[in-house]
Formats: C-alpha cells, sequence, structure tokens
C-alpha cells in the first residue's frame, strides 16, 4: 500500500473552488437587494465567464436558493436562502445586543444611527434606528452589503480589524471598488486616516447627499463592527460631528465592556 503525498486531489480542488465561487455570486446578489442582478454584472464582479457563471446561476435556481425573474432577467436570493437563514442564528446576537445604543444614538442626534459588521470581504448594515428630524437619511436597508471601504461606516469596520488583515481585505476588493467610484488606493489613504483619527467620515461620495460619522469596535472574538451617525450633509457641519463623535465613542466603550461579559460566539471563519 502506498503512503498518501499529502497533496489534495485535483477533484477535491475543483470542489472547494466551486464552493467559493458560488459563496461569492450568492454575496454579490445579496448586495443588490430587491433590484435583483442580471448575469453580466454577476460574473463581472466574480471574474467568472459568462457561460460559467450562467451553469452555476442555473443550478442555484433549481435548487431554490435562487430566484430568476423572467422579464428582467436578474436573480434574486431564493425561498431556499431564507429557510436555511432561519436555522443559522448566531450564538451571539450582537444586533439584539447593540439596539439600545443604536436608540440612544438616534434620540441623542435626531439622526439615523447605523450597526455595520464585517461579513467576508464585505460591510453588511445588521440594523439601524431613524432618528426625530423630519429628513430622514436612508441611504442602506438593513441587510445592504457593500465592499468594505465603502462609506463611514464600512471603513470603521475595517479599522476594527488587524492591520494586515485590514490591508488584504482592501487589496482583493480592489476590482470592485470602481463601481463606487473609488480606486484600492483612496480606500487605503482614508483607511490610514481613520486609524490615525480613530473614526472614520464620509465625504459623500458614496451617496452624494449623506454624510456620515463611524467609530469602530470589536475585532477580536467578535466581529469587526462599527457605530455609524448618517445624516443629510447639513447636519455634519465639523462644529457637530465633535458632538455626535463624542455620543459614539460613548456607546462604543459601552459595547466593548459589556462584549467582555459575553461567551465568546464559535468560530466560523465568516468575519
Amino acid at each position: 500500500m502506498t503512503e498518501s503525498s499529502g497533496t489534495e486531489p485535483p477533484r477535491s480542488r475543483d470542489g472547494a473552488q466551486t464552493i467559493h465561487r458560488t459563496a461569492a455570486l450568492l454575496r454579490e446578489i445579496a448586495a443588490a437587494r430587491g433590484g435583483g442582478a442580471p448575469l453580466n454584472r454577476l460574473a463581472a464582479a466574480t471574474g467568472l465567464a459568462p457561460s460559467t457563471a450562467h451553469r452555476m446561476l442555473q443550478a442555484l435556481v433549481d435548487e431554490e436558493l435562487l430566484a430568476k425573474d423572467p422579464a428582467s432577467r436578474t436573480y434574486r436570493p431564493g425561498p431556499l436562502l431564507y429557510e436555511l437563514g432561519l436555522a443559522a442564528a448566531p450564538q451571539l446576537d450582537l444586533r439584539k445586543l447593540c439596539q439600545p445604543s443604536l436608540q440612544r444614538l438616534a434620540e441623542g442626534t435626531g439622526d439615523t444611527a447605523y450597526l455595520t459588521i464585517r461579513s467576508g470581504g464585505d460591510a453588511l448594515s445588521l440594523d439601524r434606528c431613524e432618528g426625530s428630524f423630519p429628513i430622514k437619511a436612508l441611504p442602506l436597508d438593513i441587510g445592504n452589503r457593500r465592499p468594505l471601504g465603502v462609506g463611514a461606516g464600512a471603513l470603521a469596520v475595517i479599522a476594527a480589524m488587524p492591520r494586515a488583515e485590514g490591508d488584504a481585505a482592501v487589496a482583493a476588493n480592489a476590482a470592485r471598488y470602481p463601481r463606487y467610484r473609488l480606486t484600492a488606493e483612496r480606500v487605503a489613504r482614508e483607511l490610514e486616516a481613520t486609524r490615525a483619527r480613530g473614526h472614520a467620515v464620509s465625504t459623500g461620495r458614496f451617496v452624494a447627499r449623506y454624510r456620515g460619522v463611524a467609530v469602530p469596535f470589536g475585532g477580536g472574538e467578535v466581529p469587526a463592527a462599527s457605530l455609524c451617525i448618517i445624516a443629510i450633509s447639513e447636519r455634519l457641519k465639523p462644529e457637530r460631528q465633535d458632538r455626535i463623535l463624542a455620543l459614539l465613542v460613548r456607546e462604543a466603550a459601552t459595547l466593548t465592556a459589556l462584549l467582555a461579559t459575553q461567551p465568546p460566539p464559535e468560530p466560523t471563519g465568516h468575519w
């Protein structure tokens, strides 16, 4: 009997690659939210040949992980994804834990408070709370995904990650940034400024009418995350930013202390 060489069989490597490609397609479709995503955009975003992407998407539709709109020819999450999600409740319910902080931030500023976490190479809007100001800043729905580094909340999330890991995430997303009128070089510069300041600010490049200020927290045994206030640009002048930043820093410290008392979640590799 011959000993194993320790190398992975080609078929096994191909299977792992297929799973990674499938996950990339699912993330891009989730990022599109209700609008759906067409084949050409999905192929370009994932680096797949259109014919390969089409075959994989059709298989996902057959399994009801995706649904295809025959009129627009776009792909959306399917019913099986929802059913699987119900069984995947996290051990650490970060959304529930952060709700009081979001409520206090919304009440204290009158603007919209967001909780954003890392999800692979993306920033995921996990929750938000609207303030009392009549003009609402709602550029992101709960569940929206975008590449790490796009917007104040997503910049602060990278700042919560270990430096080498954060820098690698920016490089990995380089091909995705042009869709948001950004480059990896610009995101890297803004990330360095965020690290130096201890908070992130947005300039309206993501959504022109709005501005944001965000602070990082987490990044150890809990996912890298941020608290962010987004408002119309007139309400986030520098003098008001300082007051809002103080509120954000206070709530981030409160959450850091609270998370230290929670049992650590089981590692998943997803963060």
